[in-house]
């Protein structure tokens, strides 16, 4: 029959000679520690270099993280600036309207050269004036309709009646406009019962006061008549103008 308790002997001492075993070679055990010193502290270890890395406010881990940036469309529709004093002209120091189309009034009064007979002649004239003007942002054009009189300062010249329609187109130079233009017009001499006309040609410059338009300019008139078959031409004039636009 088999022994219990010398089996049981034999097993008692086969675990004590694997515990042996195992301590005897424990040095190339994964889990011994190397150099073990149990009279260690780490307390008393000298304080580690500052880290180079940047340090954070402690208030900001209660910083929440930015929402996802929305993609907006342009809008290059144009806004229209409200009439006020901020956006007034500053060129001419006044408030800006979004009225762009007056009615134009205004005198003329002028100095005409001719030529009659070999010798310069000269005439005053005084004219009338009706049109329109119209701002293309700062800079403008104008139509007007002239109606006056011509009246010489010696016998050789005849009294005339003068009228005329021009287009100027008025440049804008910050201190004031310069206008070039022309027009279609004539004069009509009483005692000669006959009407010159023909093209003519507007230069001069103009100095806006708020509604009112002082201007300077010369109109050079390309039509001639004959007088006891002497040839009378207008030269050219020199204008002295009024305008006001309402």
């Amino acid at each position: 029959m088999i022994n219990i308790s010398k089996i049981k002997n034999f097993v008692f001492l086969l675990i004590a000679l694997m515990c042996i075993a195992d301590l005897a070679f424990a040095r190339d055990n994964y889990y011994r520690l190397d150099d073990y010193d149990s009279s260690y502290d780490k307390l008393e270890d000298s304080p580690l270099p500052p880290s180079k890395d940047k340090e954070l406010h402690p208030s900001s881990i209660y910083k929440q993280e930015r929402p996802p940036r929305v993609e907006k469309t342009p809008d290059y529709s144009r806004i229209e600036i409200q009439n006020s004093t901020q956006t007034s002209n500053r060129l001419e120091n006044r408030r800006i309207s979004s009225k762009k189309g007056y009615l134009l009034l205004g005198i003329n009064g002028g100095l005409d050269l001719y030529a009659y007979d070999a010798k310069r002649q000269l005439s005053l004239e005084f004219m009338g004036k009706i049109g329109y003007l119209h701002y293309l942002n700062l800079n403008a054009f104008r139509f007007y309709f002239q109606v006056g009189g011509r009246f010489p300062l010696n016998n050789n010249n005849p009294n005339a009646l003068a009228l005329n329609f021009n287009t100027d187109f008025l440049l804008n130079l910050k201190v004031f406009h310069f206008y070039i233009g022309g027009g279609y017009g004539g004069e009509y001499y009483f005692s000669q019962k006959y009407f010159s006309h023909g093209f003519n040609v507007n230069l001069g410059i103009s100095k806006s006061l708020g509604n009112h338009f002082i201007e300077f300019g010369l109109v050079i008139p390309f039509y001639t008549m004959y007088i006891d078959n002497v040839i009378l031409k207008n030269n050219i004039i020199f204008v002295l103008g009024y305008n006001y636009k309402i």
